[in-house]
């Protein structure tokens, strides 16, 4: 069966399209395929300090990167991610990128359910969510997370910029 037939195959079955809608239960994840970005539920909110319009994103902060801007590191990042498998990425990266799944705490939860706009946020209405870097500073506190919820067919759905790892706190 190719990809396509396999697509077709699953929209029938789902009688629904391929995007992620909250409290999908039957997500289909190709972990062979490359990665697509998609920024539907990317997180804006003016107010917030994980959102892509903190004011972090355009500093010139990093000391790998030091005449980079986090949105520009941010692009590298995310060239780099789509060129190869997701099993390749979640398994075989670099240990700097620290691309992992992860099982969403309070805090990831609470920044989710603002996106979707719902208070009762049960565990088996969420997506597989995932995270990487952009690097991590030795001298200050700046380790740029971002984070992801994987979709159907190795969908990558862009969320939230946390400028200083504080929804995983880690020291």
């Amino acid at each position: 069966m190719t990809l396509l037939d396999s697509l077709e195959d699953f929209v029938a079955k789902e009688g629904s399209t391929l995007k992620y809608r909250f409290g999908d239960k039957n997500i289909q994840i190709d972990f062979d395929a490359t990665p697509t970005i998609s920024y539907d539920y990317l997180f804006i909110a003016d107010n917030s300090e994980y959102s892509f319009h903190n004011e972090e994103l355009n500093k010139k902060s990093s000391e790998e990167y030091p005449n980079k801007s986090d949105y520009a590191i941010y692009f590298e990042k995310i060239k780099s991610f789509c060129c190869r498998t997701l099993n390749e990425s979640l398994h075989n990266s670099n240990h700097k990128e620290h691309i992992h799944t992860i099982k969403p705490n309070n805090k990831l939860k609470k920044i989710f359910t603002q996106i979707f706009c719902n208070k009762l946020l049960k565990d088996e209405d969420l997506p597989p969510f995932m995270q990487f870097s952009l690097y991590t500073n030795q001298n200050d506190d700046k380790a740029p997370r971002i984070f992801c919820a994987i979709g159907n067919y190795a969908v990558i759905y862009i969320l939230f910029y946390d400028p200083f790892h504080k929804i995983y706190v880690s020291k």
